[in-house]
């Protein structure tokens, strides 16, 4: 015997409403659990979505700004590079650096007057080729020097105007700046005066176009070129360094959620701005919204659920049970047979009450049973009674027959000996089987007796035969087949007239099939008239044949047997069948 596991053993010691009650609190438990898990993801996929999908917008926001800012600078450079003033001071610079000093203070001077005050501006500068000296205040004059050696003037080429950047940041004197504007100055003729430049502060670039888009006070925010230099960030020191700088190993083409330091993050991407730069953006994830509380709480509620739960499931388990446990408890005492129910119970339209009106029908069909089997004990009785007495009758009958034989043997009458000698193997093979088959040797014996006792009736007025091989007389058949057939044949179909009458039986073994011929030379009959015999309404004479074929069916069944068939013949009737050995020889009965 295989030993139950102990986890498997206590479940089945446990009652049905404590399996109810765990089965259920645990299946909902689970639930709350899984509910619980999967709105925390929900809530925290949709708040990270949320804020990176604003964020990008603020991101984006500031690179607008930037732009603004840059296109302000780009139209105030081209206002100042057209004033006749500024051109005429230009056109009057000496070759001379000792007296370009008068000039220069002038030039200042003047552009003093011309700029409008703005934070994000830090210094102007007018790059000329009679300049030798890089200026080194905010406002004046420079080499041209200066922007060749930088490629600045191959960059702007050709163009009237253009914004510029740096990779690293420019320092000259106080100023400090990475982004600046170059604008052309020139003359009525067209011809070059000199180069206009206005420095955008680094700082305050920060300070008014990226650091506004910061979600969080310790988010890190800053910008970077194409080459993903640092552009811009709160800490100077970090332009023109690579990203690297800060964070290590950082995608700058992600955004979304992202990881660094064991500190999660959402990475933010905003598009690119006329400069080639793009902000990027790095919010802690725990600042987005701490989840801690909102789990507690979540936990509380499903703790008490829990609790209610397994309180209302033991409620309604213990009411669905106990009728069960009192009809278990009446169905395992000594008297199962004798409980008395409630009439609520009997009456009632749900599954309990079917369950005891049925348990009730059971009792009542049950104590039917008793009483038929007690009357059924008293008539077995009666019969095997019966049966003992009519043990004694057959045994004395024999003894006559034997004695009138001996008598007729004496007597010398042959006829009647041989009439009484057929009529003794006939009674006693009919009397002594009562098996459902038999061998085939047994069965032609048993109808080659019957046919005996005609021959010696009607003087051997008619003959018969039997064909069958030695080698299936062991062959099992369905008993008393054959002699009814032939009766048929004597009775209906010679009657009173056997004089010249034959009766053929062949028997042969084909395969599995033992396939039976019987044949006579009597009246005969049609084909419908042979087939209506074996109808459900059939009322002839002749149901004999029926009855054969119907208990051939209960012993071999419809697969194990072919019907009487009907074979046209010249004269008399042919009746055609065959068994399925393997059928009969399995026992198959029914």
């Amino acid at each position: 015997m295989v030993e139950r596991k102990p986890v498997r053993a206590w479940w089945g010691r446990q009652s049905i409403y404590t399996m109810i009650m765990l089965s259920f609190g645990f299946l909902f438990a689970l639930m709350m659990s899984l509910s619980a898990i999967a709105f925390t993801l929900s809530v925290r996929h949709t708040l990270n979505q949320s804020v990176q999908d604003n964020n990008k917008k603020l991101v984006d926001q500031a690179v607008v700004n930037m732009d603004e800012l840059t296109d302000l600078v780009t139209a105030l450079s081209f206002y100042v590079s057209g004033d006749q003033g500024l051109k005429q001071l230009l056109k009057q610079i000496p070759d001379n650096p000792a007296e370009q000093v008068i000039l220069k203070n002038s030039i200042r001077s003047y552009l003093t007057q011309l700029w409008m005050n703005r934070p994000e501006i830090v210094g102007i500068t007018i790059y000329h080729d009679k300049v030798s000296e890089i200026n080194e205040g905010i406002i004046g004059l420079s080499s041209t020097s200066f922007l060749r050696n930088h490629g600045w003037l191959d960059e702007l080429g050709s163009m009237k105007g253009i914004i510029l950047n740096s990779s690293r940041p420019i320092a000259r004197g106080s100023v400090e700046y990475n982004v600046f504007s170059l604008v052309k100055i020139s003359d009525d003729d067209n011809d070059l005066l000199g180069l206009l430049s206005f420095e955008i502060s680094a700082k305050n670039l920060y300070l008014q176009c990226i650091e506004p888009a910061k979600a969080s006070p310790n988010s890190l925010i800053f910008a970077i070129d194409r080459d993903g230099i640092i552009s811009s960030f709160r800490d100077s020191s970090s332009v023109g360094l690579p990203t690297s700088s800060l964070v290590q190993d950082m995608d700058i083409s992600f955004a979304g959620i992202t990881k660094y330091d064991g500190r999660r993050y959402i990475q933010v991407l905003s598009k690119e701005s006329k400069l080639g730069w793009r902000i990027i953006e790095m919010i802690p994830l725990k600042e987005i919204i701490n989840y801690r509380p909102l789990i507690i709480q979540y936990i509380a509620f499903t703790l008490v659920a829990i609790f209610i739960s397994f309180a209302l499931t033991y409620i309604l388990a213990r009411r669905l049970t106990k009728p069960i446990i009192d009809l278990s408890q009446i169905m395992a005492s000594e008297t199962p047979l004798d409980g008395t129910f409630p009439a609520d119970l009997l009456n009632s339209q749900n599954e309990v009450g079917s369950l005891y009106r049925s348990y009730a029908m059971m009792i009542e069909n049950t104590n039917d049973l008793i009483g038929k089997l007690q009357e059924s004990n008293e008539t077995q009785r009666r019969l095997e009674t019966d049966i003992l007495r009519a043990q004694i009758n057959p045994h004395f009958m024999y003894n006559c027959l034997d004695f009138i034989n001996w008598k007729a043997q004496d007597k010398q009458v042959p006829e009647i000996s041989r009439m009484l000698t057929h009529l003794s193997r006939f009674v006693r093979i009919s009397l002594a089987e009562n098996n459902l088959t038999c061998p085939l040797k047994d069965e032609i014996e048993h109808v080659t007796t019957y046919l005996g006792i005609f021959q010696v009736r009607y003087q051997d007025s008619f003959t018969y035969e039997i064909d069958a091989p030695a080698n299936i007389t062991q062959t099992l058949v369905p008993q008393f087949i054959l002699q009814p057939i032939v009766e048929n044949s004597i009775i209906h179909g010679f009657g009173k007239n056997l004089m010249g009458g034959r009766i053929e039986i062949a028997i042969v073994k084909r395969g599995q099939w033992l396939c039976f011929d019987i044949s006579d030379n009597g009246s005969g009959m049609d084909k419908d008239a042979f087939n209506e015999l074996f109808s459900k309404s059939s009322t002839s004479s002749r149901n004999g044949l029926k009855n054969v074929s119907d208990r051939i069916r209960n012993i071999a069944s419809d697969k194990g047997f072919t019907g009487f068939q009907y074979v046209d013949s010249p004269q008399g009737l042919h009746i055609h069948f065959a068994l399925d050995t393997k059928r009969i020889s399995n026992g198959r009965v029914g």
